[in-house]
């Protein structure tokens, strides 16, 4: 410190070597912050000069109390302002690519056709003529399957379902969905591998109260692998054995060419599936599904019926009659092509930068990049790496999606993208 520096208070030192130690991930979000006596002693003060600090970090937003328990980092909260027109962090599909002259005539039919009737709410449980499409499209058990909103209020209900401690039970991949993180306040991590969780650290997490596995195994957000199959029925023993229910989040799986068999028909009765239309169509259609143990099915249609009561049932008819006449799997097919040119072409483009795309073979509708340089651009057009893990190895890592523009847009994206990577681009020799 220069002498013409003016001499920062002691508890504004503590506060900033505070705010440090959770950057850093030394204390990490849910986790409690030392007592005050324990850093009064660390910092030779009194207790007064700590408690200015911790203030001073609520201010800030960093810490909170919890009463009886002490002083814990606070889980992110981040709300993102629209990304306009070049939108490279939303994974899902533009609304312009969506069969917008189809859904017209569909809608068309169901009012002539139902009246009044076609605005009446569904059960709780879902329209049972949609369940019984999406039970033969989807290959999955009508008896067990219930319509919701989307892969988040499926999450919400399995937050209900499992109330008691349930962040101090529950095991997340690492890194993983911002929305989980932030919904169960997730404390404990299994680090991901190129095919799956690794087991090792999986075996030993096991050694305490595990309840449920949240897994994204067809395509894992954000690194875009798919798990292999030895990890796949690794995972279906080891629930039957101790047991937990894994929390199958069936992210994009049908964009993989090959897929495997799901968690959901190697161990149904330890498996709690969630897959969200929202994601394989467009973001308005906010309906999904999920499929869960008999044992439980009743405890999840009261969790769905005190949360809204009922579902909205035009747009549930709307999807039956969408399924069942074709229209979504030719949108699904249409789509596998175009995401798989726009990969290519982003990979072509990042290619020429100091940026490394991990693993080299990904899926679904983004890329998962890693960069050998700070890339101070503010704010940035993607996904930062720490919005998905709290290690901070991620901290060098973003995620870069590419559905979400139409097929004009897209291109002046890609030139959008080069303008803002060329400042930062290694010098050749």
């Amino acid at each position: 410190m220069s002498s013409s520096e003016p001499h920062r208070p002691l508890y504004q030192t503590i506060a900033r070597t505070i705010a440090r130690r959770i950057a850093t991930g030394q204390y990490q979000p849910g986790g409690r912050i030392p007592a005050i006596r324990r850093l009064a002693a660390e910092f030779g003060c009194n207790k007064l000069t700590v408690h200015k600090a911790f203030e001073l970090l609520k201010q800030e937003g960093l810490i909170e109390n919890r009463v009886g328990s002490g002083s814990f980092v606070r889980y992110p909260q981040q709300i993102h302002e629209p990304a306009g027109i070049f939108d490279f962090r939303t994974d899902y599909i533009a609304d312009a690519l969506f069969p917008f002259d189809a859904a017209q005539a569909i809608f068309t039919g169901l009012f002539n056709t139902h009246k009044a009737q076609s605005l009446a709410p569904a059960p709780a449980q879902g329209d049972p003529e949609l369940i019984q499409t999406v039970s033969r499209h989807f290959q999955l058990p009508a008896q067990r399957l219930m319509m919701i909103s989307g892969a988040q209020q499926g999450l919400d209900l399995v937050s209900k379902v499992f109330c008691t401690n349930v962040s101090e039970s529950m095991l997340f991949e690492d890194p993983t969905y911002p929305g989980a993180i932030s919904l169960f306040r997730a404390r404990h991590f299994v680090p991901m591998q190129d095919d799956g969780p690794d087991m090792e650290y999986f075996d030993r997490a096991l050694a305490g109260p595990v309840r449920l596995f949240y897994a994204m195994p067809a395509v894992h957000n954000p690194t875009g692998i798919g798990y292999s199959r030895t990890k796949k029925e690794g995972l279906a023993r080891r629930a039957r054995k101790h047991p937990f229910y894994i929390i199958e989040d069936d992210y994009l799986g049908e964009f993989t060419s090959r897929p495997l068999p799901r968690m959901v028909d190697l161990c149904p009765e330890r498996t709690i599936y969630i897959q969200s239309l929202s994601q394989t169509t467009v973001a308005g259609i906010r309906l999904g599904f999920m499929v869960v143990p008999g044992d439980l099915y009743d405890k999840f249609v009261y969790a769905k019926f005190t949360s809204d009561i009922a579902s909205f049932g035009l747009l549930q008819k709307f999807v039956n009659v969408f399924i069942r006449e074709g229209h979504y799997q030719r949108f699904i097919e249409t789509n596998r092509q175009r995401c798989r040119r726009r990969r290519r072409q982003l990979q072509a483009l990042l290619s020429n930068f100091d940026l490394t795309c991990l693993p080299a073979h990904q899926i679904g509708f983004s890329l998962w990049v890693r960069s050998q340089r700070p890339m101070d651009i503010s704010p940035p057009p993607w996904a930062k790496g720490e919005e998905f893990s709290f290690s901070p190895r991620y901290r060098s890592h973003f995620k870069i999606a590419f559905m979400n523009m139409d097929d004009e847009t897209f291109p002046r994206g890609l030139g959008y993208l080069k303008t803002l990577l060329e400042p930062f681009q290694q010098d050749l020799p």
